[in-house]
């Protein structure tokens, strides 16, 4: 095999001052055909660090030790030699960018690269990572501590007004899953970006939390699909479309939320729409358990579990297998959902669009006690403008 070095364009470098390790490399230019050689030869080698940088998405850079981390998760144990001189390589030919030590990122092309060569093995695993992280979540419903798991996304600040009044809707509708939310403003981070000027931060739990409260209780569940659930009069009434876990490359929900086909805002005013639903299924030896953890949560203000099933016997219109028990959770997008069809629906209002198309929704593990009860978020807004507001006062005096 033709070494990779004999690929690759050599030019020489300007001179640079300072320490190498905080340099800031960019790629040279390789044009699609040489690319296409390169990585018909070495593409086996780039794809799972190309696959890490691909599912951390809200990191803006990823670090060498994430990097080794991730990949030692998958049982590819790479010495820091060998990382650092495939990424090396991967910089050269334009795939990444390097920014010293605070990281690496893909660059568009490797953007592209990245999603051609991973398809297949992402088929699923978006599955695979929601069992991962319900099992590192720790909370404890009761004692109002421990990891939950929440969607986090970065909303133009211009969206606050309207964002606190569908919040408010949602959450008081049930929509959701819990009663808290993490708001966080420019110069902190929401799991682990850093909120840029203009914008704010707003996280809602996912119903990942609610599986890991389960198999905490032990009630282990098995996520089937993601669905679009008609409600009426606030209560679920039939599944209008489904995508399985095990099927999608894709958050199945936020596939709905971008196709314009949920009504989640008509849904926490009227009582009648359509939102974003999980169904799961349970062993049916599990089935008391289960209840006993619906009713704890309903009793702790902790909504999110919309319907509990029969054993064996069809959940609204979806059929279990047998011995299994169906469930639905209601998910944590809903919020963003709701946000979503009233920005899509005046686009001329003059406020910044949301760009779901180019800000995914986050989701990663928060500590529990760093959320606020949603009824406290429209105070914290009014706070954080007005204190905007005195400061671009003083810096005018």
């Amino acid at each position: 095999m033709a070494n990779l070095k004999e690929n690759l364009p050599h030019p020489t470098p300007p001179p640079y001052e300072g320490d190498e390790e905080d340099r800031v490399v960019r790629p040279v230019a390789v044009s699609p055909a040489e690319l296409r050689e390169i990585l018909a030869q070495h593409g086996d080698r780039f794809e799972p660090i190309l696959a890490v940088l691909r599912d951390q998405p809200w990191k803006e850079l990823v670090t060498s030790r994430d990097l080794m981390d991730s990949l030692s998760a998958q049982g590819l144990e790479l010495s820091e030699r060998t990382l650092r001189l495939h990424l090396a390589e991967m910089a050269e030919v334009g795939l990444i960018e390097r920014h010293g030590r605070r990281g690496y990122r893909l660059t568009e092309a490797g953007s592209e690269v990245t999603r051609e060569l991973t398809v297949s093995r992402r088929i699923g695993s978006i599955l695979y990572r929601m069992e991962e992280t319900a099992c590192q979540l720790t909370v404890d419903l009761a004692k109002g501590t421990g990891l939950v798991s929440i969607n986090a996304y970065v909303i133009p600040q211009a969206l606050l007004p309207m964002l606190c009044d569908e919040v408010e809707a949602v959450f008081k509708a049930g929509l959701a899953v819990g009663s808290r939310v993490l708001f966080t403003v420019p110069g902190e981070d929401i799991l682990g970006r850093e909120i840029p000027d203009g914008h704010i931060g707003l996280g809602t739990m996912c119903s990942l939390t609610l599986a890991s409260v389960l198999m905490r209780r032990g009630v282990p569940t098995h996520a089937i699909f993601g669905g679009l659930l008609q409600v009426d009069a606030g209560k679920p009434q039939h599944f209008l479309e489904m995508i399985r876990y095990d099927a999608t490359s894709l958050s199945p929900n936020e596939v709905f939320i971008r196709a314009n086909l949920t009504s989640v805002s008509r849904a926490a005013k009227s009582g009648s729409g359509a939102i974003t639903a999980s169904f799961r299924e349970l062993p049916m030896s599990a089935l008391p358990a289960a209840r006993a953890v619906m009713k704890d949560c309903e009793q702790a203000g902790f909504p999110g579990i919309m319907q509990l099933g029969r054993p064996g016997q069809q959940l609204l219109n979806i059929p279990v297998h047998e011995g299994r028990v169906g469930m639905i959770l209601s998910t944590g997008l809903n919020p963003l959902a709701s946000l979503w069809e009233l920005d899509r629906s005046t686009p001329s209002r003059g406020t910044p669009a949301l760009q779901l198309e180019s800000s995914r929704p986050m989701v990663g593990p928060a500590p529990y006690e760093q959320l606020i009860p949603y009824q406290e978020l429209r105070a914290r807004a009014a706070a954080f403008i007005a204190r905007q507001s005195s400061t671009s006062s003083s810096l005018h005096a």
